[in-house]
């Protein structure tokens, strides 16, 4: 069979789809480019790393690594119901809350089906959407914050499923309390509403809703997710966990393929979560740098968005591929947010206080040498 024989087998809206691009891993740059020093804050990593207890935890997994790991994830999902005070029944564990979200498409779409969210959101949502054949609804942003009555307009027949990050990525916009408990009480019930909690630690908002109240309280249609790849600093293992009623987590098992989570993430993901110090000070070193960004910024006369997230999205006046392919010379990586519709806006993850004042040294020299066209 020859490659164009293959591509009947083909399906039409899955050839359409543009992968998802990853930011460059560090390895990659200095492979490239020959560099000795290279900083990444592109990926929204935490820059402490994962905390010494879960370390030591993953060792000593080692030593049996060579056994498939637990199909369920008891002792993980033990641990997550003490956190949450939440029956074990009602939680979901994934490879990263990504697989989550698939879990969620693969059991709700069909091909014809809705997906609504955010223009400026998780380009997953549009990806895991085409997978299934179904169409994506980006509704416009106010002031780069989830337009949550827009969103309820679009919603008809069709939909099945609605995105909503909160915080955003890669905003660090939030919606409030009172916004999305009127937007609940309005959402149809056969209509799923997936709340992305990624970034939910870095949170100091006030008025930031408290969800698991509703899953709790069993409500049918809400999922929660949050993963230990931001404040846990566990990216590399890839775990995550959704939270919804226990109907839900019933129906999305049927889906999940038998272990889906490694043993050592689970391990290590048991041990973060004992060690509230880590926690605090993945905290306590966003919520400085964030301030410290945004002080340096409107020094600069560039303007940012303020976020709640362990991210800042500041508007460079420029094409922003182009000044990320200048500051990547320097070894400096950040996200350009051109594939987010946002052709002049930079994504810089939060790093140690020597990174960013890294960045800025390089961001200022660049821009003052003229290395790109304003």
């Amino acid at each position: 069979m020859n490659l164009a024989e293959m591509k009947k087998l083909f399906k039409d809206y899955v050839q359409e789809i543009v992968p998802y691009e990853p930011g460059k891993p560090i390895e990659e740059v200095e492979r490239e480019l020959g560099l000795l020093r290279v900083t990444k804050l592109a990926s929204n990593e935490n820059p402490l790393g994962p905390s010494r207890r879960a370390l030591r935890a993953m060792r000593a997994a080692l030593r049996r690594v060579h056994l498939y790991p637990d199909g369920g994830a008891y002792e993980l999902k033990k641990r997550l119901s003490q956190e949450y005070s939440l029956p074990a029944d009602q939680l979901v564990v994934g490879n990263g809350s990504n697989e989550i979200i698939e879990l969620l498409a693969r059991g709700f779409l069909n091909e014809g089906d809705r997906v609504i969210s955010s223009e400026h959101s998780f380009l997953v949502y549009p990806l895991i959407a085409k997978t299934c054949g179904a169409s994506y609804v980006p509704v416009p942003m106010r002031d780069f914050r989830y337009d949550l009555k827009g969103i309820l307009n679009q919603i008809d027949e069709r939909t099945k499923i609605i995105f909503i990050a909160n915080p955003n990525n890669p905003t660090g916009t939030y919606v409030t309390a009172q916004e999305v408990e009127d937007f609940l009480s309005k959402v149809p019930k056969d209509v799923v509403v997936c709340f992305d909690e990624a970034y939910v630690d870095f949170v100091e908002a006030k008025d930031f809703p408290y969800l698991l109240f509703h899953v709790k309280a069993n409500k049918p249609n809400v999922v929660l997710l949050r993963t230990f790849s931001k404040s846990f600093g566990l990216a590399g293992l890839r775990v995550g966990y959704g939270m919804a009623s226990g109907e839900m987590v019933r129906y999305l098992e049927k889906i999940r393929q038998p272990f889906n989570v490694n043993r050592i993430a689970q391990i290590g993901a048991c041990a973060a979560l004992d060690d509230r110090l880590f926690l605090w000070r993945s905290k306590r070193l966003v919520a400085r740098g964030r301030l410290y960004l945004y002080r340096k910024f409107e020094q600069m006369g560039l303007n940012y968005v303020p976020s709640e997230a362990n991210f800042v999205l500041v508007d460079v006046k420029r094409d922003a591929r182009t000044l990320a392919q200048a500051l990547l010379k320097y070894g400096m990586i950040v996200r350009a947010m051109n594939a987010y519709g946002l052709d002049t806006h930079l994504r810089v993850t939060i790093g140690t206080r020597f990174e960013l004042m890294r960045f800025i040294r390089i961001l200022k020299r660049v821009l003052r040498k003229g290395e790109i066209n304003p």
